[in-house]
Order: C-alpha cells, then sequence, then structure tokens
C-alpha cells in the first residue's frame, strides 16, 4: 500500500464518502487512488475556492471533516478563503495539497530561494495562519501518524481546519508493513482545565438568585452537538434566550423563551433584554464585534456575564468584562448542570415570569417586519425572505450568501423544527453560496437545501452552476437581484459617500444577464419582478425535485432595519448609539419606557 492509498483507506474508515477538489499532476497519486476507491465519490468543481467551500457545507451537515484536495501553487491559494472560513467559522476541514518532489520542497525551504520549481510557492507560510496545524508529509512511515492526528485536531476542542502537504514522490511511496500492523493509538487534543463541579454550583445558584437572566446561544451550542440539550435547558429553566448570528438555529422562533437575535443587524427586543438582563450566561458565542457592537464597552454593561468556551482564548474579551469563566466543552456544562441537586429550586413555575412576559411583550410590539415591507409597488428582500420562510419545510437546510441578504436572513427566519441555517458568518466572503453543494452532497434527509445569493455573490462562483448541473444537486437558489452591491452602498450613504461608487451595474459593475448564464449551464430559470407573481414562484421552486434558480428583482435601496447605527457629528466624526438603541432610533421616552418596563 503506498501513502495516497493509505490515505483513501483511512477516510474510507472514517465514513468519508465525499471529497473535493480539481485534480493535478502534484496530486497525480492521490487522484489516482480516489478514483480506485469504490466508497468515496470525489465531486470535481471548477474552482478550488468552491472546494473548499463545498467540503465546510458538507461537515455542517454530515458531522464529519469534509476533505478538500488541490495541487501545489495556485489550486492550494485558490483554497485560501474557503480555509479561511473554514477557520473563522470553526468547521472541520482537511485540506490535502500535493507538491513537487520532496528534495525540491526541502531546498526551496532550507535555502529560502523565493520558488525552486514550478507552481512552487510556500504553502507552510500561507497555510499556517489560518489552520490549527499545517502538515508537511516527509516519510511514507509517518502517513499513519499524520492522518490520525490531522482527523482528531480538526474534530477535537474548537474544532477548525488542517492542512497536509504532500510531495509528489511521497505520494506514491510504499509503507513498510511493520507501520500497518500497528495498532492505532488514540490521540486527545483537548486540554480543557479540569471540571470543577463547584463551578456549575456557582453558576446554578447565581441564575436561580436572578431576578432577569438571560442566555446568549451562539454557534458553539450546535458545534458541540448538543442542541437537545440546550433546548431541554430552556424548557426546565424557563430563561429567555437571545441569539448571536451564528447561533440561528440553536432555537425555534416559536418557542415562548426565545427573545430575539443580536448584533449590529439585530432585534430590538434582544437588545432590550441584553441591556436590561442582571445575570447573562453566554454559551458558544465568542462576543464578535457583529454580537456586541463595535463599542465593546455598552454591550450589557450592567449584567453580571458568565462565559462557557471551549477555547481558552476567547474568555478574555477585548473591552468586556466577564466575571465568571468556565473554560469547558458545553457537553460538558450541560452534563453537570443537569446533576446539580438544587434543581428543584431553580425551576421552581413562574420564577422569571414577569420578566419573560416583559420580553414576549417587545416581541409582540417591535417586530422586524414592518408594513411598508408589504407594497406591491415593488419587492421587498424581507417579504421575499418572510415567505420562503413560511413556505420552507421543517428539515430544510438554509443556506445565505453575505451581504443584504445575509442580515435579512439573519433577522426575518423563522426556525422551525429541525431546520439548519448556516450564514458567513467570521469571513463574510461572496461567494459562499458554493457551500450550499457541499450541504445538498451530504443532504441525508428529505428537506430541500434552500439558498439566498445576491447578484453580486452569484458571480464569484458563477462557474459552480456547472458543478449543480453535472452532479444533480437540488439547490433552490433565490438569487436577489438588486442591481448591485446594495450592503455597499447602504454603507456608503450612512458616511456621507454620495455618489456610490463601485457599487451599482450603471457605475461599471459587470453583472451579466443571469438568466442567459443559467441557459448556457442547462439549469431552470424563472423569474420574479412583481408582488403578485411571488408566492407562486416560491411555491414552484420549493416543490420541485431538481435545482432551480428563481432570480427575484427587489427594491434596490431596500435598508436594513433595524441595526446599530453611527451617528455623524458636525466635525466629521462618528460616535455609535447605545447598544439598546437601534436605528431607526426610538424618541428618548419611548427608549427609557422600555427599558423601565423590564425592572
Amino acid at each position: 500500500m503506498n501513502v495516497s492509498e493509505y490515505i483513501v483507506s483511512f477516510l474510507e474508515g472514517k465514513n468519508i464518502d465525499r471529497v473535493f477538489g480539481v485534480v493535478g499532476g502534484a496530486i497525480l497519486w492521490f487522484c489516482k487512488a480516489l478514483n480506485e476507491s469504490e466508497r468515496i465519490k470525489p465531486i470535481f468543481t471548477n474552482h478550488e475556492q468552491a472546494a473548499a467551500m463545498a467540503a465546510d457545507g458538507w461537515t455542517r451537515v454530515s458531522g464529519k471533516p469534509g476533505v478538500v484536495f488541490a495541487i501545489n501553487g495556485p489550486g492550494m491559494t485558490n483554497t485560501i478563503t474557503g480555509i479561511a472560513q473554514a477557520w473563522a467559522d470553526s468547521s472541520p476541514v482537511i485540506l490535502i495539497t500535493g507538491n513537487s518532489n520532496l528534495k525540491s520542497v526541502q531546498y526551496e525551504r532550507n535555502v529560502g530561494v523565493r520558488q525552486y520549481g514550478t507552481q512552487d510557492i510556500r504553502t507552510d507560510m500561507l497555510m499556517e495562519g489560518i489552520t490549527k496545524k499545517y502538515f508537511l508529509l516527509e516519510k511514507a512511515e509517518d502517513v499513519r501518524k499524520c492522518m490520525a492526528e490531522a482527523y482528531t485536531l480538526s474534530v477535537s476542542g474548537r474544532p477548525g481546519p488542517v492542512c497536509i502537504e504532500i510531495p509528489i514522490n511521497v505520494q506514491s511511496a510504499k509503507i513498510p508493513d511493520s507501520v500497518l500492523e500497528e495498532k492505532e493509538k488514540s490521540i486527545n487534543n483537548y486540554n480543557a482545565d479540569e471540571v470543577d463541579s463547584t463551578d456549575i454550583d456557582f453558576i446554578m445558584e447565581k441564575l436561580s438568585k436572578a431576578k432577569r437572566p438571560l442566555i446568549l446561544a451562539g454557534q458553539g451550542v450546535r458545534l458541540s452537538g448538543v442542541s437537545e440539550s440546550f433546548r431541554r435547558f430552556v424548557r426546565q429553566y424557563q430563561i429567555p434566550v437571545v441569539n448571536s448570528r451564528m447561533g440561528i438555529d440553536t432555537i425555534e422562533s416559536d418557542n415562548e423563551f426565545f427573545v430575539g437575535r443580536a448584533g449590529n443587524h439585530g432585534s430590538r427586543p434582544a437588545h432590550f433584554a441584553l441591556q436590561t438582563c442582571d445575570v447573562l450566561l453566554i454559551l458558544g458565542s465568542r462576543l464578535a464585534p457583529n454580537t456586541t457592537g463595535y463599542d465593546v464597552e455598552k454591550f450589557s454593561k450592567q449584567s453580571y456575564k458568565i462565559l462557557v468556551d471551549i477555547d481558552k482564548k476567547e474568555l478574555d474579551k477585548f473591552g468586556i468584562t466577564i466575571d465568571k469563566k468556565l473554560h469547558m466543552d458545553l457537553r460538558t456544562f450541560f452534563e453537570f448542570a443537569e446533576k446539580k441537586a438544587h434543581v428543584q429550586d431553580i425551576e421552581a413555575k413562574g420564577r422569571w415570569e414577569k420578566w419573560a412576559r416583559c420580553c414576549n411583550e417587545w416581541k409582540k410590539r417591535y417586530p422586524v417586519m414592518r408594513p411598508e415591507y408589504y407594497r406591491d409597488s415593488e419587492i421587498s428582500t424581507y417579504r421575499v425572505v418572510e415567505m420562503v420562510s413560511g413556505l420552507a419545510g421543517t428539515e430544510d437546510f438554509i443556506i445565505s450568501d453575505t451581504g443584504s441578504c445575509c442580515c435579512i436572513v439573519a433577522q426575518v427566519w423563522r426556525v422551525k423544527g429541525n431546520q439548519r441555517v448556516f450564514i458567513s458568518g467570521g469571513l463574510s466572503a461572496m461567494g459562499y453560496w458554493a457551500m450550499s453543494m457541499g450541504v445538498a452532497a451530504g443532504n441525508r434527509r428529505k428537506g430541500n437545501v434552500i439558498c439566498f445569493v445576491g447578484d453580486g455573490s452569484l458571480q464569484m462562483n458563477i462557474h459552480e452552476l456547472a458543478t449543480i448541473k453535472q452532479y444533480g444537486l437540488p439547490i433552490k437558489l433565490f438569487i436577489i437581484n438588486n442591481r448591485g452591491y446594495q450592503f455597499v452602498r447602504m454603507s456608503q450613504s450612512a458616511y456621507g459617500i454620495d455618489p456610490p461608487f463601485g457599487t451599482d451595474i450603471d457605475k461599471g459593475v459587470p453583472i451579466p444577464d443571469t438568466e442567459k448564464l443559467v441557459g448556457a449551464y442547462g439549469l431552470n430559470y424563472s423569474r420574479c419582478d412583481k408582488a403578485v407573481e411571488l408566492q407562486d414562484s416560491i411555491s414552484r421552486m420549493l416543490s420541485s425535485d431538481e435545482a432551480e434558480l428563481c432570480e427575484i428583482f427587489v427594491a434596490k435601496e431596500q435598508e436594513v432595519c433595524p441595526r446599530l447605527k453611527s451617528i455623524a457629528l458636525d466635525d466629521g466624526t462618528f460616535v455609535s448609539p447605545e447598544y439598546e438603541n437601534l436605528y431607526p432610533f426610538l424618541e428618548e421616552d419611548v427608549l427609557r419606557k422600555e427599558i423601565e418596563s423590564a425592572f
């Protein structure tokens, strides 16, 4: 068995049946081994960025690391955006990249020349900053240890991508029989602090004595595989919940204890709750500026904050005082929390009835959907997302590319049943819609794969429409056509940049005729530019068994509201508003009354 055959066999043993990539000379022997596999079906994309994003999507629905393969040099550099996306969003992606023969690689690095072999570039220097670990496989006898460590590292602790670089002559090198006969050793790469049950006691006691406790739930709830435990915890203790943008699908939207979503493009009820709670339990959220606002000192400054995180470096937050820090996995946290002896005390019915009722009143008074979104003169993106949400099934997967459609999906989408919602969180990469291919390839249930993408972001990976056609991936792609980059137009307007620069089709942004493009790729296309046709268009899309693309022509200047909007001063500087006062700003007496209603 050679190195490439062993790697394919290793992946088969982990029940990984899909990999994504683009073939090439420097990855020749690995591709040969893939071709001989009866259990792994590769999906060949038209660009390595899309392959990395698809691998990211596959891992999020399969629960196993996604695998992407590429050649050295341009193939590897093309994966960088997708790997960086996985790094920012804690997604376990394994990049396997080839290179020239080992002597060339070693000479290049030992001597320090800029380049030796054709297409060679320093993979190690580029990948070390966006992966949990970079591996250069130099000896065939090291492949077993390398694969075991890379796999375990990608999924353990805080998940994330790893990179394995294999020179071409090492890919085909034979593995000594003695290595193949060794027993596999377990590798533990998770080094959390030893759990002290008194810490859990303290937290539960703190919650039990709170008058207005609140949970801020992030993506870590999903990453830890404890969504059901979390929902059970909320039902048992009846504590209101606010989501970060990455934690959208941790709780159903119709749950009586769901308040809303927080952040720069959050909801008023969520922000009111965060600014009036007295104990804030933060689970699986790294408190990114998109969640806390960029003026972080204004975030929930009145509350006692408890942060539970598996990444020790995330426990010390810039500008935010964390009163109690627990370095542990959320699975461990819930296991201990459910065993606490005084649980009967904390779950007493009606303990926080007034507080929960206040949060629900805010939800009624300040819905995200506004009357003007229902006008028939032009289609509001808000109306599109709300209608798709209403018609979507409980087993569906929802993906949103970045830009205004991402913010609006995060605000409007109503999570129900087992729905999963994915957005480009940390990196916010245009072209992220390509990850829907991996979601579709890993979909093992009956639900649709629904994807929202702007007309601008679509172009970033437009070539992957051919991949969708080639592999029969039944993705429902809603193209939100707002004539360019509306989110950037909105930002430019907020800062007084007029006329807009580099954001509009009529100002030079090259966005072609989507209908003609889709036709060239052989996919089903429909369009909707009248509000009265919206429901029929969406229903037809969702009922189809094939890939469908529907281009919806929406209001060009659709603002994202509510949002945290900086205020321009006369001297040209800007000041952030108070975290509780989202734009459009409330009158001071109205805002004060809402905040006081919680006490």
